[in-house]
């Protein structure tokens, strides 16, 4: 009986297992999109170090060439990149990416780009998005076996709505999100938030602009440093390229899996680096719902009805076994809803109905002036991210560039906290609009001639006169008012220097010193007035970090315990969480180096290391620091290695006849995921010891020291 009872469920397992089979979705013949390449005529060639640089007649022919190269290196990140806009990531990564394809639902993400794809776009925005669709879709057409089965068709819809989708999260939707639905909201937010698409330290952590005027350098040169912090590696990591065409598309710099543009660099007049700001852009507002009817909100009086829609989660388990999880979808007036344990909560959010950032980033790409870059950024069309900005003819800016909603104003108002919860119940406090551009904070030639951005407050953009004034802008706007340990010392360094200097903007660029008055520094200060026992683990730490410098190097002896114990700090202070116990993260830092090194001083760049496959370096730098290097300790291999930070790092010139060159490195190389090419982890030695190499604009150059070149 036991044994007929074993075959009769084995017999149903196979039954129930086959009905999935023959009922999975059908893989697209990728063989038909193969014919696409006659549509485009593009140039590929790839430099010494592997990084393509595109050329087409039209622009469309770049946009293609840019996402088949792009693929080439990083097809498996890209793949996933479109699987998460769509909300389909589940099909392929199963129930842990549930939540993701949920977000994308939650956000109406599909019913923006549906609604106004064809009316609030351009055609030629269309027709490059269209262009770079195709170049994936050719890349697929040639490598079959790397496709999930949910992928193809891409279009040139997914890649207008990974902007709309990814933008919001540079300032931290999802963290807002997390926030809610776990009942934290107010309570502090986690910067590493559960509904990212990767674990990874996200971009907030840091970014740095920095652009001199010819009166500032010491040979009349316009500089300018393309800086930003990133993920090493996964969907928001920086990949290098170049592209011109002959309709004006002439951008070097880099840009991220699934996006049809250079995202920060510069062109033959003009450049800008990109740095993470964050206002206020999220509202929450708390609902009162009817104790009658669950499905009833409160506002000006009266019980409205929800809209409720549906998000469906495809999940696959195990092999063709697959299920479709369906979840309501709550909205009210003011956006969509969660219900919680807490309550419900509408939000609100920045960009939460835009689809026209790759419009402003084309418009921002083909820009030849000042003119014209800021007529690019007034479209309001890009949700948050600052821009610092540096041209030929030298002019410098620092854009504090948003959607800023328009939130109502006056005595009414004035007892309104928008960082905290909103009520929920009056119609008054739903804003409806944004701010123009021209009401944005920035700082446009001052008279120091210099500006940065460190994700600091826009208030301090330079030193002196012409910096924006909080007095200028309503509270209501949610300005910061921070300072980054990065501002204080591109202030101490760049601020007191007339001069600058090629060797000095390098050098100031790769500091790794803590500034006075920094977190890091108050921590110090805090250690030193304890008192531990005489002749203890605990003492001779104390007595090492009295002769710390707070730098940074690889070679300091005292830093290793510093860093170590001072990095929790610094990451409370960003999370706005609250602080650890001092003297035990003291303890575990010394614990965890005489563990590991057997001794508490060992030299920074033993503990702090690049790794790449089963090779690694020494880095200095360490969090907050110009330097910048985030990093988590590796047990298994008893060394820190550096997951996020400085990675992409470009150095532009203009000189006095307004000719450009850059010099550029990036952490790892041009080959992603391919860790049997050349291009692997040959810029990672060059990186880890704080040098660039020259970037070949020049098409004779180019082919000079050129290593592939293909026409598609």
């Amino acid at each position: 009986m036991i044994k007929r009872i074993l075959i009769s469920i084995a017999t149903i397992l196979v039954l129930v297992f086959l009905g999935f089979w023959i009922t999975a979705p059908e893989k697209v013949d990728s063989a038909q999109y193969h014919d696409l390449a006659d549509q485009y005529d593009v140039q590929i060639i790839r430099d010494k170090y592997g990084v393509p640089h595109i050329f087409g007649e039209r622009d469309v022919d770049a946009a293609f060439g840019l996402a088949f190269a792009h693929a080439e290196d990083d097809f498996e990140t890209m793949q996933d990149i479109l699987l998460v806009t769509r909300g389909k990531l589940a099909t392929l990564h199963g129930v842990d990416a549930a939540k993701t394809d949920y977000l994308v639902q939650f956000m109406g993400v599909w019913d923006v780009v549906n609604s106004g794809y064809d009316t609030r776009i351009s055609q030629q925005t269309r027709d490059h998005a269209q262009a770079y669709a195709d170049g994936v879709n050719y890349y697929a057409s040639k490598h079959p076996g790397k496709i999930a089965t949910a992928l193809l068709p891409v279009t040139g819809k997914d890649i207008v709505a990974g902007f709309t989708f990814k933008t919001p999260l540079f300032y931290g939707f999802d963290q807002v999100v997390a926030s809610v639905v776990e009942g934290r909201y107010g309570t502090g937010l986690d910067k590493v938030a559960w509904l990212q698409v990767t674990d990874s330290p996200q971009p907030d952590l840091g970014s740095q602009g920095i652009a001199i005027a010819p009166a500032r350098t010491d040979d009349g040169y316009t500089r300018l440093l393309v800086n930003s912090h990133q993920p090493l590696t996964g969907p928001v990591a920086w990949y290098e390229a170049r592209v011109k065409t002959q309709q004006g598309w002439d951008m070097a710099g880099s840009t991220f899996p699934g996006a049809p543009v250079i995202l920060h660099g510069h062109g033959p007049t003009l450049g800008w680096a990109s740095t993470v700001n964050k206002p206020d852009l999220v509202d929450v507002y708390e609902l009162t719902i009817n104790p009658n009817n669950e499905d009833q909100y409160l506002l000006d009086g009266e019980w409205r009805d929800f809209e409720v829609s549906k998000a469906a989660i495809d999940v696959t388990f195990w092999g063709p076994i697959r299920w479709t999880f369906h979840e309501a979808i709550y909205h009210s007036v003011h956006g969509p809803v969660f219900k919680t344990e807490q309550g419900a909560f509408a939000l609100r959010w920045a960009g939460m109905d835009e689809m026209r950032t790759l419009e402003q980033m084309i418009a921002m790409n083909k820009a030849r002036t000042q003119v014209d870059f800021e007529a690019a950024l007034g479209m309001t069309a890009s949700p948050s991210i600052n821009q610092v900005y540096a041209d030929k003819d030298g002019n410098i800016a620092h854009y504090y560039n948003a959607m800023m909603p328009k939130r109502p104003v006056g005595e009414k108002f004035s007892d309104i906290n928008w960082q905290g919860l909103v009520a929920g119940d009056r119609s008054d406090l739903i804003w409806q609009d944004y701010y123009p551009f021209e009401r944005m904070p920035r700082t446009v030639n001052p008279v120091s001639g210099f500006v940065y951005n460190a994700n600091n407050t826009p208030y301090r953009s330079s030193v002196g006169a012409g910096q924006p004034k909080a007095s200028d802008y309503d509270a209501s706007m949610g300005i910061q008012t921070n300072m980054t340990n990065r501002g204080l010392r591109i202030e101490a360094l760049f601020g007191e220097d007339e001069s600058i200097s090629r060797e000095e903007m390098r050098s100031y660029k790769y500091d790794n010193q803590y500034a006075q008055g920094s977190v890091v520094d108050q921590v110090i200060k805090r250690l030193m007035a304890m008192s531990f026992a005489s002749n203890s683990l605990m003492q001779s730490g104390q007595q090492l970090l009295q002769s710390w410098n707070l730098a940074t190097d690889a070679g300091n002896r005292a830093a290793a315990l510093g860093v170590l114990t001072a990095t929790p700090f610094i990451m409370a202070n960003m999370r706005n969480e609250p602080e650890p116990e001092l003297s035990e993260t003291f303890h575990n830092a010394l614990q965890l180096l005489d563990t590991h090194f057997g001794r508490i001083d060992p030299k920074w760049g033993e503990v702090n290391r690049l790794v790449r496959g089963d090779k690694s370096w020494p880095l200095s730098g360490a969090p907050d620091v110009l330097r910048a290097v985030y990093g988590v300790f590796d047990e298994d291999a008893g060394y820190q290695k550096a997951t996020a930070g400085d990675s992409y790092i470009m150095f532009v010139e203009w000189n006095s006849d307004g000719k450009v060159s850059s010099r550029t490195i990036h952490n790892y190389g041009s080959a992603t995921l391919d860790a049997t090419s050349t291009h692997y982890d040959d810029q990672a030695p060059i990186f880890s010891s704080e040098n660039e190499r020259n970037l070949p604009l020049d098409k004779a150059a180019l082919m000079a020291e050129k290593t592939t070149e293909i026409r598609l």
